[in-house]
């Protein structure tokens, strides 16, 4: 019988990082804990957050192998019987069920969490629940029967799905209106901001006080300008046109992020944010911590509508929080009676679950299903459907096939041969944005094509793909080095400065300005067009964009994408992944890689062990 996995063995395989070690042993430091399956527990705990989870499942845990840095299994030794191992972890001081504060909390016999990340999850679930019953006060239903008519228009055929999210809305504290590309979530956004704002002064009340946010200053920039153009387009009084709000911020700005106060922010329960409706684009890239404190920060009796795809990646850090809360899962259609309310209002019918007991989080829930940007005809809508639902065959089968020309697959190349492979591709879509004198059309330019990539590193990696790209335009005369940066360089910001008011994700160009004698600035275009324009050396950390990474990309879309796959396996490649790299494009994709490749990647789905789901849907 092989001995029992030893946290010092799993940190010298590479399994567990420092962090993972110092923690687990920290603890049995301090406490007289001596039996070694807690440390296991914290160091696995530990490990777990770092991987984008809550919590460590231990069941999922003991079913696969612990795999050292280099891949192989860790040798001679296995992980405790779950039984054993829940034993020692329920008779130690350093295990609790939640009730009372403890460094680890063990969840149903199985979901082991740190403390921080239990409390977090109990106070979201706490603040959910208290928002949906709280329901606001609502139009009048005939004046929402009317306001959707004329917004919405009047087309029989049904079921809606927009007129559906805007009953949501005006019914709920709390609502979340999910969808795919093209499903119009911002233009039905935009409409229930004015039949807010028109039923508020219908009753003769102030007109709500909204914010638009996002995770990302770029996504932030998004939705502002999509909100302006959506609302360009409606006929609407001056008195209602005034008061849809131009500007869209940061979480982390308008919740009042303080860098040197240890992670604090400046608003949350006890300093609540003064809006009364407050939208989230975006919100699968909240992690649990950040959505907590948004939650936490807003008025109960306020409105908060996320919006967002629950099929797109999850985000960065712990927690894959729309997922959850949206629960793929769940049961189709929502309660009898709200079922009913929106036939009364919209006139369509909506399917209704088939049991009673269903949970009122179903009412806040819309997805939006049908796609306005791709038809039938369409190569990217179709595949982003199966992939979505994971049908490997039928995706590579819609990518081999003729009739669709927005969409293509080249086959993957040996590393010395990739640059050949796509050098007319690149000086084709990038050797060409430099012709325009004027910096919006430059730029605009440059943002309609962009390289995605799984990875950072290795030679499909975000890295190696941009020093490719530079050598083939300069091979091509298209560029002219100029030391650490050069004409035509695009930029991204990697970290927010708020000074200088550069956010992470936000893309500029390096341009000589001849006001200046010729000397190299970055600028930046503000979504009303303003050019901001700045040394090179100020910038804050940024790195070269021809090439990006698809977790980058999230909140960003572009007219025509390249899309590198791995040659070979990937532990990063998942159906998540491929999904949000081709929902990245308006109208074309073209991907890079071998069929077997992606196949296992939409076969892979990315599972993050929390209970927030279980707590809300009382489902495992």
């Amino acid at each position: 019988m092989s001995a029992v996995l030893s946290i010092r063995d799993l940190f010298k395989a590479g399994y567990l990082s420092s962090l993972d070690l110092h923690l687990a042993e920290a603890l049995q430091r301090i406490s007289a804990e001596k039996d070694p399956l807690v440390a296991l527990g914290a160091a696995v705990a530990c490990r777990a957050t770092t991987s984008g989870h809550v919590c460590a499942d231990l069941a999922s845990v003991i079913s696969t192998p612990a795999l050292g840095s280099g891949g192989d299994p860790v040798p001679g030794a296995s992980w405790p019987e779950l039984d054993v191992w829940v034993t020692a972890l329920c008779e130690s001081e350093l295990v609790g069920n939640g009730e009372d504060a403890s460094p680890l909390v063990l969840e149903n016999n199985r979901r082991l969490y740190l403390g921080k990340y239990w409390d977090l999850q109990q106070r979201l679930v706490a603040e959910i629940e208290a928002r949906i019953a709280l329901p606001p006060d609502s139009p009048d239903d005939e004046l929402l029967r009317r306001g959707i008519k004329r917004l919405f228009g009047s087309d029989e055929s049904g079921p809606d799905w927009q007129k559906a999210a805007a009953v949501a809305a005006l019914r709920n504290n709390f609502t979340v209106i999910s969808g795919g590309p093209g499903t119009g979530k911002t233009t039905t956004i935009v409409k229930i901001i004015v039949l807010l704002i028109e039923s508020a002064l219908a009753s003769g009340e102030q007109a709500p006080l909204i914010d638009l946010l996002a995770p990302t200053g770029k996504a932030a920039t998004r939705l502002e300008e999509a909100v302006r153009a959506a609302g360009s387009k409606l006929e609407l009084e001056d008195e209602v046109r005034q008061r849809i709000p131009g500007e869209g911020a940061t979480l982390h700005r308008r919740l009042g992020y303080n860098p040197r106060g240890f992670g604090s922010f400046r608003h949350g329960r006890k300093n609540p944010l003064g809006a009364d409706v407050v939208i989230v684009d975006e919100a699968s890239m909240i992690d649990l911590a950040m959505m907590t404190r948004l939650f936490e920060a807003i008025p109960r009796s306020s409105r908060l509508i996320l919006l967002g795809d629950e099929h797109q990646l999850a985000s960065v850090e712990a927690g894959a929080i729309l997922g959850d809360i949206c629960n793929s899962q769940r049961e189709d259609g929502w309660s009898a009676s709200f079922s009913e309310k929106l036939a009364d209002i919209t006139g369509h019918d909506y399917p209704s679950a088939a049991t009673e007991e269903t949970p009122a989080l179903a009412d806040c829930i819309v997805e939006l299903q049908k796609s306005y940007r791709f038809d039938e005809s369409s190569g990217i809508g179709r595949f982003a459907r199966l992939v979505r639902n994971g049908k490997a065959a039928e995706a590579i089968e819609c990518l081999q096939a003729a009739e669709y020309k927005d969409i293509s697959l080249l086959p993957p190349a040996a590393p010395e041969a990739l640059q050949e492979s796509i050098r007319e591709l690149i000086i084709e879509r990038y050797g060409s944005y430099l012709e325009h004198g004027d910096p919006i059309q430059r730029m605009e330019a440059f943002n309609s094509f962009r390289i995605l990539c799984a990875h950072r590193l290795g030679p499909h990696g975000f890295y190696h793909l941009n020093e490719l790209v530079e050598a083939t335009l300069d091979s091509a005369g298209l560029l002219e080095f100029e030391g650490a940066w050069y004409h035509g360089q695009p930029i991204m910001i990697t970290r927010n400065d708020y000074q200088l008011e550069l956010f992470n994700g936000d893309t500029g160009l390096v341009v000589r300005d001849e006001e200046r004698d010729g000397a190299l600035r970055a600028q930046f275009i503000d979504p009303d067009g303003r050019i901001r324009s700045f040394a090179p050396a100020r910038l804050p950390p940024h790195e070269t964009a021809y090439a990006m990474t698809i977790h980058k990309s999230q909140g960003s879309e572009f007219e025509r994408v390249f899309v590198v796959l791995p040659d070979g396996p990937s532990a990063l490649l998942s159906r998540e992944l491929i999904y949000t790299a081709i929902t990245r494009a308006r109208k074309e994709v073209l991907l890079l890689g071998s069929e077997e490749t992606i196949t296992s990647g939409i076969e892979k789905r990315i599972e993050r062990a929390s209970g927030l789901q279980n707590a809300l849907w009382g489902n495992g």
